[in-house]
């Protein structure tokens, strides 16, 4: 009778590491996955608002006074340009990109008689 107290007992506590040691492994995989996917929109969202700078640029060297406060499609995605900012000879253009939550809010400061890039940032809020 103890022997096979001992074995029902044995197979149980086995069956039970075995079982925890599959839930660790599929639930480390299901948490890999859904990293991968937040960086994925992360990506989409930081090129979303990329191309709403470029946007606001192309605007800005077509007509010098463009004042941005515009949303624009880019395939599937929105971004909004924010209205853009005259500080002394720059120009100050601020987009943002939101894709199922991950956020992106670019701020580029140009000299507005050339073009050129003085500072490209990713900053957390506006």
């Amino acid at each position: 009778m103890n022997k096979g107290f001992v074995v029902i007992t044995s197979a149980m506590l086995l069956a039970l590491l075995m079982m925890i040691v599959a839930i660790s492994l599929g639930s480390a995989n299901l948490f890999t996955r859904f990293n991968v996917v937040d960086f994925n929109n992360k990506q989409i969202s930081f090129l979303t608002a990329r191309s709403c700078l470029d946007w606001a640029l192309l605007k800005l060297a077509d007509n010098g006074n463009y004042s941005g406060g515009e949303s624009i499609s880019v395939s599937n995605y929105q971004c909004t340009i924010n209205p853009v900012e005259t500080s002394g000879s720059n120009k100050i253009i601020k987009t943002r990109a939101q894709i199922d939550g991950a956020t992106t809010n670019l701020k580029l400061t140009i000299v507005a008689t050339d073009f050129s890039t003085v500072s490209l940032e990713e900053l957390k809020n506006f």
